[in-house]
């Protein structure tokens, strides 16, 4: 995967795009799965909100925009990304 730039959100932005280019087939369930991955429970919050939380637990709150997510996190959160994308793709057919 090639960006721009190294910020979190251009990365959700690349993976929403790819996703709804393919009309959301490659990544269908993931919103669900990470939300019970990271909060336990099903979760109206978009999956990059609850990612972003494990390492800004006040985006939640709704105050914080993505894009001004702090600079010496972003790294982290688009490694747990990947990690959590790599996971979700490859777990067995239910």
């Amino acid at each position: 995967m090639y960006l721009m730039d190294d910020r979190f959100s251009t990365m959700v932005a690349f993976i929403e795009g790819f996703c709804t280019a393919l009309e959301d087939s490659p990544l269908r369930g993931f919103q669900d799965w990470v939300c019970g991955r990271i909060l336990g429970s099903r979760s109206s919050v978009h999956w990059a909100y609850v990612i972003a939380s494990t390492k800004v637990p006040d985006i939640l709150d709704g105050n914080t925009p993505i894009d001004l997510i702090p600079h010496e996190v972003e790294g982290d959160l688009a490694d747990l990304t990947l990690d959590l994308v790599e996971e979700f793709t490859n777990r067995p057919a239910a």
